[in-house]
């Protein structure tokens, strides 16, 4: 192994000469699950869009681990040099010449993708070092390629999304953030009559003369809060163009290039469907705009996708192929996202399209959801189905919310035997018996917090 390589290792790992590492006290949700991995043979992988914090977040996780010094090894491929095989299996090698291996070793491979047969060189060292505990981060376009398949039952997979609004407050308000809210998952709420009382009371509570700062700071999350590095900034021009040139475009390139597909009609469909956030999109619609077959459309739709630059929802039916055929609905990762690529002031937030970006956030927190839409048009914006409770969501971010706001979820309770119903608000919290159905009207921003 040539010298500047062993030089260059050093480098990125400057524990090995007892320097100290200084890193953002601030830490991702996901850190605590991947702590529960630890113990476990399996390789751990965090795939998420650019720039969401997953080289942080592998640093922070090695310094809570109770291990000498030299049993600890990182390695980012970002460096071109090591983006070529021979060359990481002979610095993987190094670490472990002078490692104890009678302890526990943890190798950490950041941005893996970039190393071609990356997955065949991981299942050598899996099934045949012990004492040996790898993790790897890997950026959108590692979720397209074919790892899965080699490393069958050997690598567990996270995705580290971009930042939810519960961390975003966490880091501005540390000491108060649900410190004594006690239902902390909305299954709960609906349980009795006791637990709604005991909500809202603790609502007024805790909340008290903390409610417009908590408004703002949601509103300064829907501009700027997907990504750790953008949180102490608030000049708008730059907010945006970093946004754009190093998370939009360069995930685009990634997959175009992965995929072998035009970078710049992927790029052009983004934009169309980053102008639809949140609304119905049609394949056919999209393919005699762009000017190019539906199935190609499709294909980069599921680029998109797997990217983490988009999240696809279909109509709630029990008819898979129905789904399939019927119009499906898209969600950006996040407003800022949208915000970025359109180029819009900040003061969007104060139109119509602020609605559509509210209930971008309110499904992006959930790993899956679907929406509700019928011939005759009556349409429910998300519904949520977990262990066979089914839960209808209405967004109405808006001053005045009346009991006809809730007429389309009214009619999903009873056509799907339902009896409870969620309308997410600017600022009202109640709770109302409409008919059969028991609704609960909260703020935004207290449904992104107590939702855990």
């Amino acid at each position: 192994m040539e010298e500047r390589h062993r030089a260059l290792l050093v480098k990125q790992n400057p524990w090995w000469s007892d320097k100290k590492v200084k890193l953002p006290d601030f830490e991702r949700d996901l850190i605590n699950t991947l702590v529960r991995y630890v113990e476990y043979k399996q390789i751990l992988a965090v795939i998420g869009l650019r720039r969401v914090g997953k080289t942080v977040l592998m640093k922070q996780l090695m310094q809570k681990l109770t291990t000498p010094k030299n049993n600890l090894c990182y390695i980012s491929l970002d460096d071109i040099d090591f983006q070529n095989y021979n060359i990481v299996e002979e610095l993987i090698n190094y670490f472990l010449e002078f490692s104890d291996k009678n302890g526990m070793r943890y190798l950490f491979l950041d941005e893996v993708q970039k190393l071609p047969n990356w997955a065949d060189l991981l299942k050598t060292y899996y099934d045949t070092e012990d004492n040996l505990k790898i993790f790897v981060t890997g950026s959108a376009s590692l979720e397209l390629s074919e790892f899965k398949e080699t490393l069958a039952g050997r690598i567990l997979t996270f995705h580290m999304p971009v930042l939810k609004f519960r961390e975003f407050a966490r880091y501005f308000m540390p000491d108060d953030t649900l410190k004594n809210i006690s239902i902390s998952s909305l299954s709960s709420i609906f349980g009795s009559s006791l637990s709604k009382d005991s909500f809202i009371r603790e609502y007024d509570i805790e909340f008290a003369g903390k409610k417009e700062r908590y408004n703002e700071l949601f509103k300064s999350y829907l501009l700027k809060g997907a990504f750790p590095e953008l949180l102490d900034i608030e000049d708008e021009e730059f907010i945006k163009k970093y946004i754009k040139e190093s998370v939009i475009e360069k995930t685009i390139v990634d997959i175009a290039r992965l995929a072998g597909e035009d970078e710049k009609i992927i790029y052009e469909l983004f934009r169309l469907l980053a102008n639809s956030n949140a609304q119905l999109f049609e394949i056919t619609n999209l393919s005699g705009i762009l000017k190019i077959n539906r199935n190609l459309v499709s294909k980069y739709v599921n680029l998109l996708e797997k990217s983490f630059l988009i999240n696809v929802a279909y109509n709630f039916t029990s008819s898979v192929a129905r789904q399939v055929r019927a119009s499906k609905k898209q969600y950006s990762a996040h407003s800022s996202i949208v915000i970025a690529m359109l180029d819009h002031p900040f003061d969007i937030l104060n139109t119509e399209v602020a609605g559509h970006m509210v209930e971008a956030a309110i499904a992006g927190d959930f790993e899956k959801t679907s929406f509700w839409r019928t011939p005759q048009k009556d349409e429910v914006d998300i519904i949520l189905k977990e262990k066979g409770i089914v839960l209808p969501i209405e967004v109405k971010y808006q001053q005045n919310i009346t009991n006809s706001d809730a007429a389309s979820v009214l009619k999903f309770c009873k056509k799907f035997g339902v009896r409870n119903g969620l309308m997410v608000t600017k600022e009202l919290m109640d709770m109302r018996k409409i008919g059969d159905v028991e609704m609960l009207f909260i703020p935004a921003w207290l449904f992104l917090l107590i939702n855990s």
